[in-house]
């Protein structure tokens, strides 16, 4: 991949395919498919100080300078010039501190749902919200077809570094990132099946799952909602590993596993699902903000009705298999047109497993002596209501998000189309799949298919 020089006006370069997906399913201009982003600075942070390291971080990351654009050969990002960047003021100070966190939530999700121009830079903004004299929290939301999950620990990274590089003239800044978002999409472009379509030739058509739909017509207005996975404690959590790499299953495996026995009323002899990947591992694109994450296509074979153990096993060898086959979703969507289902899916489950990622403070001594302590905060997203046009790779109709956390608890949420599932159904699909692992736990050899029978799947 070849790297364009920050800072340089750019102009029109390629989308990712999955961006694409995205500006299609809006089915329009605007937008409220956003995710929030907070950094909390306790010290004596300066106004002026902090309005120069977005502006630096704006002309470093061409992601913050860039929206879609339509071109004769379908969408692409547009990428302007370097700018100083406006941001709002909000004062929670006057609260109790206990009610500022609920208070900081809530006007996360406010400023998320406000819809932005997915064709009128930025696609991202930026609060500063005053919780005490000497400790503030920079709230950016931005918008998910220009930022993933990955990029959350580079901005915080890049923001730290910055900030202590204008506050210390021996500090050097950051090196400018090797790569931006449009040069892997550039390089996307280049990606073919090659040697892989064999293999993925093979791996479709899958059994789609039967879905408990209750309303899916093409002309319902469409919102994704997300719903609370019951907590699998710790204790429990590492038995059920322990059983997975038994099968030689790793972590993320292993949970993905959980969740196919969950869901085994509606599924057949084997099922398609989508593994979300940070997408990372190319050379230069661990320092990138932009939208590079995908999914991997990953077939699992459910027949002869394995035992938890074995279908970690198996989840884990295909995932492994489907990763060494690895190509964007995009490029199997063009080159497998009859991989895709009737509205163009290739899955309609999505799994994200997210292991514990320890979260630390970093500090910077000011000029007169003081610290300046910096914390990445992460806010919850389960109260937001993205709405679309339609589904699309980034959002099918079950989506799990599961959280491994330091203290070895898995938890979650389950996000879905609505009004396509009924809460009742939610109820049902979510408590599944903490029943499952009790079942697993209680009778480790018996085939997921028994589990079933064991009282779940009403709507089978």
């Amino acid at each position: 991949m070849s790297a364009t020089p920050a800072g340089a006006e750019t102009g029109v370069l390629p989308a990712t395919y999955l961006q694409q997906e995205w500006v299609a399913a809006v089915g329009g201009r605007e937008s409220n498919h956003n995710i929030p982003h907070a950094i909390e600075i306790t010290g004596p942070m300066d106004l002026d100080d902090l309005s120069a390291v977005l502006a630096a971080l704006v002309e470093r990351h061409e992601t913050m300078r860039a929206a879609f654009t339509h071109t004769e050969t379908g969408i692409a990002q547009r990428v302007v010039p370097p700018f100083r960047p406006e941001w709002g003021f909000e004062d929670l100070s006057r609260l109790p501190r206990p009610a500022q966190r609920a208070a900081l939530e809530q006007l996360a999700v406010r400023c998320c749902e406000q819809v932005i121009d997915l064709f009128t830079p930025p696609l991202w903004s930026a609060v500063v919200v005053r919780m005490a004299p000497e400790r503030h929290v920079l709230l950016t939301v931005w918008h998910h077809a220009v930022f993933d999950g990955w990029s959350n620990a580079v901005l915080f990274r890049d923001f730290h570094q910055h900030y202590r590089a204008r506050l210390d003239p021996g500090y050097p800044p950051p090196p400018a990132p090797k790569v931006q978002a449009g040069d892997y999409a550039a390089y996307e472009r280049t990606i073919g099946l090659g040697k892989n379509a064999g293999f993925w030739g093979r791996q479709f058509p899958a059994d789609p799952p039967r879905l408990p739909l209750e309303r899916a017509g093409q002309d319902d207005p469409l919102w994704l909602q997300a719903h609370p996975l019951p907590l699998v404690e710790g204790e429990a959590a590492g038995s059920l590993l322990r059983l997975g790499a038994e099968h030689g299953a790793k972590p993320g495996s292993t949970v993905r596993a959980l969740v196919l026995a969950s869901l085994t009323p509606y599924l057949g002899d084997d099922v398609m699902i989508g593994c979300v990947t940070a997408n990372r591992d190319a050379p230069g694109l661990t320092q990138t903000v932009g939208l590079v994450s995908d999914h991997v296509p990953v077939r699992v074979d459910l027949r002869d009705n394995p035992s938890f153990g074995q279908l970690a096993g198996r989840v884990h060898e295909a995932t492994r298999q489907a990763h060494v086959h690895r190509v964007p979703v995009g490029v199997l969507r063009q080159e497998l047109p009859k991989a895709a289902q009737r509205d163009g899916s290739l899955f309609d489950i999505s799994i994200n497993y997210m292991p514990h990622a320890p979260g630390r403070a970093l500090t910077i001594t000011a000029p007169d002596g003081g610290k300046i302590r910096m914390l990445s905060q992460p806010l919850p997203t389960d109260a937001l209501r993205p709405r679309m046009a339609s589904a699309f790779s980034g959002a099918v109709p079950l989506g799990f998000q599961l959280r491994h956390s330091h203290e070895g608890h898995i938890s979650g949420d389950l996000w879905a189309h609505r009004p396509a599932f009924s809460t009742r159904t939610l109820d049902e699909l979510a408590g599944n799949l903490g029943r499952t692992a009790r079942e697993v736990l209680a009778s480790p050899g018996r085939g997921i298919r028994d589990l079933a029978a064991r009282g779940r799947g009403q709507y089978n």
